[in-house]
């Protein structure tokens, strides 16, 4: 029986069904915490890939030891079996064309919606980061890159502090503040779980063509340079983007800006951005038929 969401693990004689998710975005919020924190500790280099894929495999099967001793056959059998199955962690990865593995983030919905630091009950970011603001993004962004630079584990618990909370609470002088605390009560697990969730929307952004209201939109040209047309819009970040807007004088100044939802301001940004590429086209397509 196939099963494009799952792979299936059956024993038929001892009556054993299992389902192994095929990808980060199959899994349930437990099974995702369990896998990136794996994914956490093999980027990290504390484990190797191997190690990360037996792992991983005892997660998702969920196994436990049980009361019944067993001899050493029946160990070695059981370690035996999960290592002959341990490949099929790899159907959560691309192969690149350098042969390294990219981590697959086909990812909607957040892994982690909420997060109970000490007594407290706070939400995250919903889908697509829709109840997010522009501030958010654009200070999220800085610590995306700088984790993705450094490999310094206090830009996820950063990432985290700029997400969990009212967005319009949200200032960039109290996330180093909020982070310390969502650190000391917050499982690491859940905030490498957040950063791929982030890492999935951003790679969505920057790279993809996003329906809204029923038309198909470019994204991508918000973040890349285009070297045959000069414009006040180059493809260097959301600090460029942040600035350009409020340059127009649309959504007022920059602090303004900022508070704004998200997608309103990537919309607007967008119309700009077009109006730019196009006046340019025409220029460029003037200039050749009038030489």
């Amino acid at each position: 029986m196939d099963n494009l969401t799952h792979h299936i693990i059956e024993i038929p004689e001892k009556g054993i069904l299992k389902y192994i998710p095929k990808e980060l975005a199959f899994c349930n919020n437990d099974e995702f915490r369990d896998v990136a924190q794996l994914l956490f500790s093999w980027q990290m280099g504390s484990i190797s890939y191997q190690e990360f894929r037996v792992q991983a495999i005892y997660a998702l099967l969920n196994l436990k030891p049980g009361k019944r001793k067993i001899n050493q056959i029946e160990l070695e059998n059981a370690f035996s079996n999960i290592e002959r199955i341990s490949y099929l962690m790899d159907s959560f990865f691309i192969e690149t064309k350098d042969k390294n593995r990219q981590i697959k983030l086909n990812l909607i919905e957040n892994p982690v919606p909420k997060i109970k630091p000490a007594l407290l009950n706070i939400s995250g970011p919903k889908a697509r980061f829709t109840n997010t603001t522009f501030g958010q993004y654009e200070d999220a962004s800085h610590a995306y890159q700088m984790f993705y630079r450094t490999s310094d584990v206090k830009y996820l618990w950063n990432l985290m502090a700029i997400y969990y909370q009212e967005p319009q609470r949200h200032q960039t002088k109290f996330i180093e503040k909020k982070a310390a605390y969502y650190k000391k009560y917050v499982d690491p697990a859940l905030a490498y779980a957040f950063f791929l969730f982030f890492d999935a929307f951003q790679n969505y952004v920057t790279s993809s063509k996003v329906i809204w209201e029923s038309k198909q939109i470019d994204l991508s040209i918000l973040f890349k340079s285009d070297s045959t047309i000069k414009s006040d819009l180059p493809g260097l970040g959301t600090k460029s983007l942040a600035f350009h807007i409020s340059k127009s004088g649309i959504m007022g100044n920059l602090e303004h800006t900022r508070k704004q939802p998200l997608w309103e301001v990537l919309l607007l940004l967008y119309d700009l951005r077009k109006t730019e590429l196009d006046e340019a086209k025409a220029i460029k397509a003037n200039q050749k038929s009038n030489p």
